[in-house]
């Protein structure tokens, strides 16, 4: 995956659109999430991701970025979350912030992704069966709310709820970074 946005940076920096499409192919559904994590509404997330992605194309943004162009984009996607929720007045989520912040330092060897990933499978499998089910339907399966609460016959709001739950069951379970990856490798499936 790094390889993929380092071609994608460097297409980018020799004035390529195609490095644009690229990233945005990879990052576009789970900075989608991720921003949907802080602000609540997804059409909300999509307008802020969008923005940032045609902030990051006019201003040349990524001329300046020389390592982790998704940390970039994952941070300026923070950064706009918050600044839509302090203009209504919300109060942002801290453990996100921590994370964010531990998720720059991370290695990102996929070695070291492997190891996390067993310790996330097996908390995933003692999610409750609701929780699981949701939420493998919505990570991996890539169902949108909408498909996953015809799929399993419950509604949006049961939907938004259990993933709600499993998120907090996998919070509790691992410790913050092994949480932090699991969302950044789940990110990833989604982009893929």
């Amino acid at each position: 995956m790094a390889d993929r946005y380092a071609q994608a940076l460097a297409l980018l920096k020799e004035g390529d659109r195609k490095g644009l499409k690229e990233i945005f192919d990879l990052l576009y559904t789970p900075l989608c999430l991720f921003s949907e994590k802080f602000v609540g509404k997804r059409e909300v997330a999509e307008d802020i991701v969008q923005e940032v992605f045609i902030s990051f194309w006019e201003k040349k943004s990524y001329e300046s970025i020389k390592s982790n162009l998704s940390s970039y984009l994952y941070r300026s996607v923070r950064n706009k979350s918050i600044n839509y929720l302090r203009a209504l007045k919300i109060k942002t989520c801290d453990w996100m912030d921590d994370y964010l912040e531990i998720y720059e330092e991370i290695d990102d060897t996929q070695e070291y992704k492997e190891e996390i990933l067993k310790k996330t499978h097996q908390a995933i499998e003692e999610l409750p069966k609701g929780c699981r089910n949701v939420f493998t339907s919505v990570t991996f399966n890539k169902l949108s709310y909408k498909q996953a609460a015809e799929y399993h016959n419950i509604s949006i709001n049961t939907v938004r709820s259990q993933l709600q739950r499993a998120t907090k069951k996998l919070h509790e379970k691992l410790d913050g970074l092994s949480f932090l990856i699991l969302m950044h490798i789940l990110f990833s499936f989604l982009s893929k």
